[in-house]
């Protein structure tokens, strides 16, 4: 089988530098071949070399995405595979060069949190009922076990805070957590934070300046990375420019927002608490982006080390997603040049690719090509909950797909993840099935990209409303248990073991992906990374599969022959290399 992937064996060095060289190497039994590849708009052909384990060649790096395929014993191998004629460039290898993905993201373990409702260190910091109106109505300051209330929504606050965060460091380190990543802790009217009022101000709620400081002392001392939500599409009507905009047309802020015909303005999706940035207007680059007191720069600046932008297709100018590219190459550039490690990914809710192939971004929240088709197999719904019916084979071609269209120095970059704030808990998709739960972590950590674990669903955190009522926000935002006699502590030991797998063995972190042959109505794949390879197997139902001897690392065991499975197996052969 040929293989090429982002791995040092096959592509040195893994971010060349524009106007460079690249040596590129595919692993393969073929003797001579070709590498193909655009040279400023012409397809070049040069001969490969024979070295020890396939074929290489050298290559100036003339443009900012080297685009290539191999050319091997009358077939062409580009991303997807082998194909009889020449593939369309966008199957072709995508290579993007210096500055890449920061080293530290790859393949790094996140957990992402909802401040409100995670944990409260100083209940004294906690909102009180009715101490502000949000939407007409009075918050609710909610007890800790109370499930949350749709009619209630965003007015409910439980008082999580970042003393809480602090306070749980030692727990999120025993897990693995190599990052944390928390929605909005902007000053904000609601608990979701996401119209935030002031973003220069930590939420007096959350603790302050000085909770911030404090939680970041306590991550860089455990060697942890903080990444911050950055809504940046749209802000929210108490933001003070906004308020400005609407009491004074001759304001320099009237052109920061897009207003319409009869006093209505553009806001993300029509909600008129949210009012959208126009990024055609220069107080917002300068403002958001590009000044030396941005918001972008500054949080880098106080310790945060990335940005997760919030609807990041969305962001452009006009009301419009015009000149979306731009705007997200420019937030990470100016993040970069704060930290030249600043680690930048979009919530992008379809195809990440395009977006990804102009370099935007680093990554992108992997929701079309992991987490949906993985979630529409187990649980046999959609996002939407509508009924769906896929199988193994299908979801595989789906992973792949988008797996295979990725830039090369993305692939293990991107934030897989299977649960969030914005959809249903996964434990609650799959009507509390706690073996398709570990299933799903099962190939969550052992797949290409930065896994994201959301806040709860490592001890089984559930939803309180019924089956047949479908909704995520507000019931995927309840409070963690912190009784460890609440715990799924068979779910959480699964996870912890994974966890620790990963970050011991490159294969998980930072191979590459190739298929695998295993039985009917599995999963089944391959991680390779500098010659050393781990093979996958993730069975909802029992199967039988034939295995070379090979040691199962989760629970430490040699097997060898007919094996019958059902979950989540992570093998490393010890002969007999080929598909099983």
């Amino acid at each position: 089988m040929n293989y090429h992937d982002y791995d040092p064996d096959c592509i040195d060095p893994l971010v060349p530098e524009l106007g460079g060289e690249v040596r590129l190497l595919v692993r393969t039994a073929a003797r001579e071949g070709q590498l193909v590849y655009l040279h400023h708009g012409e397809l070049v052909r040069l001969e490969l070399t024979a070295v020890a384990g396939g074929l290489e060649a050298r290559v100036p790096v003339v443009e900012p995405v080297l685009r290539y395929a191999f050319f091997l014993e009358g077939r062409f191998f580009g991303s997807r595979g082998g194909e009889g004629s020449l593939p369309r460039y966008d199957r072709f290898f995508h290579l993007l060069t210096a500055p890449g993905v920061p080293d530290w993201a790859v393949g790094r373990v996140f957990y992402q949190i909802f401040p409100d409702r995670f944990r409260n260190g100083r209940p004294e910091l906690s909102p009180r009922s009715g101490e502000w109106s949000y939407q007409g109505r009075p918050i609710v300051a909610k007890s800790w076990d109370a499930p949350p209330d749709p009619q209630q929504g965003a007015r409910e606050f439980y008082g999580g805070d970042l003393w809480g965060v602090l306070e749980a460091l030692d727990y999120l380190d025993d897990l693995g957590a190599g990052g944390l990543y928390l929605t909005p802790i902007f000053k904000s009217p609601s608990s979701h934070r996401y119209d935030t009022e002031d973003y220069h101000r930590i939420d007096p709620h959350l603790g302050g300046r000085e909770a911030f400081d404090a939680l970041v002392g306590g991550l860089r001392r455990r060697g942890m990375k903080l990444v911050l939500d950055g809504v940046f599409n749209h802000t929210g009507d108490r933001f003070f420019g906004f308020r400005e905009a609407l009491e004074n047309p001759h304001s320099p802020w009237r052109e920061a927002f897009t207003f319409l015909p009869g006093g209505q303005y553009a806001a993300f999706f029509g909600v008129p608490t949210l009012p959208k940035l126009n990024y055609a207007s220069e107080l917002v680059w300068r403002y958001f982006v590009t000044g030396p007191g941005a918001v972008v720069r500054r949080w880098i600046r106080a310790g945060a080390d990335g940005w997760r932008l919030d609807v990041a297709q969305q962001i452009g100018e006009g009301g419009t997603d015009r000149g979306n590219a731009r705007v997200l190459r420019a937030i990470k550039e100016a993040a970069r040049a704060e930290d030249p490690a600043a680690y930048v990914f979009g919530e992008l809710a379809f195809d990440t690719v395009p977006y990804l192939r102009a370099r935007t971004l680093d990554g992108a929240m992997h929701y079309a090509g992991f987490a949906n088709p993985l979630l529409e197999w187990l649980g046999g719904r959609d996002g939407y909950g509508h009924p769906v019916r896929t199988s193994a084979a299908e979801v595989w071609r789906t992973l792949w797909d988008h797996y295979a269209a990725l830039p090369l120095g993305v692939r293990q970059a991107m934030y897989t993840l299977i649960g969030s704030h914005d959809v249903p808990r996964p434990l609650w998709r799959l009507r509390g099935d706690v073996e398709k739960l570990k299933l799903l972590f099962g190939v969550l950590l052992t797949f290409p990209g930065a896994p994201g674990l959301y806040y709860g669903d490592e001890i089984g955190l559930d939803q309180a409303n019924p089956y047949d009522e479908w909704r995520g926000d507000p019931m995927n935002r309840g409070t963690f248990p912190w009784e460890p006699e609440r715990w799924n502590q068979d779910v959480r030991g699964w996870v912890r073991r994974l966890v620790r797998l990963r970050r011991e063995r490159a294969e998980l972190s930072r191979g590459g992906l190739l298929p695998l042959a295993g039985p009917a109505g599995a999963l089944a794949y391959r991680r390779r990374y500098r010659g050393r390879e781990l093979w996958v197997l993730a069975a909802p139902e029992p199967v039988r599969w034939r295995l070379p001897r090979a040691r199962e690392l989760v629970a430490d065991r040699e097997v060898e022959g007919e094996l019958e499975w059902q979950g989540t197996l992570v093998l490393e052969p010890l002969e007999g290399g080929g598909d099983a």
